[in-house]
């Protein structure tokens, strides 16, 4: 049974799924070219070389990939896997008023009541999961750019430190298991005395992590930042990679039919160390518990409802 967390009572409102906005959770994978968003937000474009002699454009390096299982208690090493997931829409419950807190993230001034033309549903999130040792790439097929009726969601929130773990579930983080720690050699302490100062021969070497993008390095055992989570709206021409140990909700699809991804990562098959959930608890007292606001339009399209190309946000 996962371990449960207790959540509060927020509503979360939608943002487009752009990389600037999702750099610390992991990488969005896109053709540049067919972003929503304008050139000047885009940020630095990747390398391109022509390919395929002359007929196609290679776009290098489009996603982060880390593998950090030698970081695994089991020290059992793992290989790259290649799985499909068929999700299906999930299941929306009608809006209602509520006396949810809005999502704390940035400084959004968001009118929970203020939807106008849209059609509000609601999607209750009742369980994270992060994969602490391995990035994980979701690629959907057969969706178009254009598609109105089916999308999906992304929704993500940052690790809290670990020591904050006690204060939400009581104890120390469940995740993953300490490493027992082994005696120093004296050949151990000596590699770590102070090199001289006319030479760099004994300086340490730079971390192994230093080199990986920031959203692919480990995040360390603490739980879930709730009052942080964020969900972004993801287009057809979108796939998406999540950072080593990021906390993000199960595929979320929404709309008329199932999608298909191709889902790229690593795993060792130890249970506990490729994939750990944290089931989110409401308060017996509160109406609800973490809720995404889902707004449409009339043709279903999902609205984006702040930040980047928001039709509902007050800056």
């Amino acid at each position: 049974m996962p371990t449960k967390m207790p959540a509060p009572s927020i509503r979360i409102p939608i943002e487009l799924l752009a990389q600037p906005s999702f750099s610390q959770f992991g990488t969005v994978i896109e053709n540049p070219a067919h972003s929503p968003l304008p050139r000047s937000q885009l940020g630095p474009l990747p390398t391109t070389v022509s390919a395929n002699q002359g007929s196609a454009l290679k776009i290098l390096d489009v996603t982060h990939m880390s593998n950090l299982y030698s970081l695994a208690p089991s020290k059992k090493p793992a290989k790259a896997i290649m799985n499909m997931f068929v999700c299906a829409p999930r299941d929306l419950r009608p809006h209602e008023p509520s006396e949810s807190m809005p999502s704390s993230w940035g400084d959004l001034d968001f009118d929970e009541d203020d939807y106008g033309n849209a059609d509000r549903e609601l999607f209750d999130v009742r369980i994270l999961e992060r994969h602490p040792f391995t990035t994980q790439t979701f690629i959907p097929m057969g969706l178009g750019v254009q598609e109105r009726h089916t999308q999906y969601l992304v929704i993500v929130a940052p690790t809290l430190p670990a020591s904050s773990s006690r204060l939400h579930i009581g104890r120390p983080p469940p995740y993953p298991t300490p490493k027992p720690k082994k005696k120093n050699s004296i050949k151990d302490i000596l590699a770590r005395a102070r090199p001289s100062p006319f030479t760099n021969e004994n300086a340490p070497p730079p971390s192994q992590f230093s080199r990986l993008h920031p959203s692919a390095r480990p995040k360390g055992p603490g739980l879930p930042d709730l009052k942080n989570i964020r969900a972004f709206i993801a287009t057809g021409n979108q796939a998406v990679t999540y950072g080593a140990g990021t906390w993000h909700a199960p595929m979320v699809v929404i709309g008329a039919r199932p999608i298909d991804f191709v889902v790229v990562q690593f795993a060792n098959g130890v249970d506990i160390e490729d994939c750990q959930e944290i089931e989110l608890e409401t308060s017996k007292t509160a109406e609800e518990g973490i809720v995404v606001m889902v707004d449409s339009d009339s043709s279903g399209k999902v609205q984006v409802q702040a930040g980047v190309g928001s039709v509902k946000a007050k800056l």
